[in-house]
């Protein structure tokens, strides 16, 4: 399956709309084994190319957005979680699934409906790159309906 410029620069513009974390180069559609990310990374520990760590402990529930990272509960608890971890999804996807816009039936028009697509396809994303085994788009699709 190969994905057009095009599309894949309107789908990261829908992603940085729905979720501005989503906005780090770290998350752009489509991730690619091809590229030479072939594995996550462990947040236990781990660290990016750059020898930035994958997570960072962090205090209760809510912390200010840091970039390149996704603050939530994840596998080691409250924390930064760098987009190079499946964490990082895992705890985006949590996130949106309790933020689904609303319209009612008197309000619904194109806006309100262009939001509600956005945000589906956007959580779809971040669901199926949280149950991918490597971080490749087209694998996580797969590895989603498995």
């Amino acid at each position: 399956m190969v994905i057009s410029q095009k599309n894949a620069d309107e789908v990261n513009a829908k992603m940085a709309r729905v979720a501005q974390e989503l906005k780090s180069p770290y998350a752009k559609y489509p991730l690619s084994a091809q590229t030479g990310r072939s594995m996550w990374v462990n947040p236990d520990g781990g660290r990016t190319a750059k020898g930035e760590p994958c997570f960072i402990a962090g205090q209760g529930k809510d912390q200010p957005m840091k970039e390149h990272y996704v603050y939530g509960a994840g596998s080691l608890g409250y924390g930064y979680y760098h987009l190079l971890t499946r964490d990082s999804h895992k705890i985006l996807y949590v996130r949106l699934q309790s933020t689904t816009p609303f319209a009612c039936c008197s309000c619904f028009n194109k806006e309100a409906t262009r939001a509600i697509d956005e945000h589906d396809d956007v959580t779809r994303i971040c669901y199926n790159r949280s149950v991918a085994t490597i971080p490749d788009d087209i694998q996580a699709a797969k590895d989603a309906e498995a």
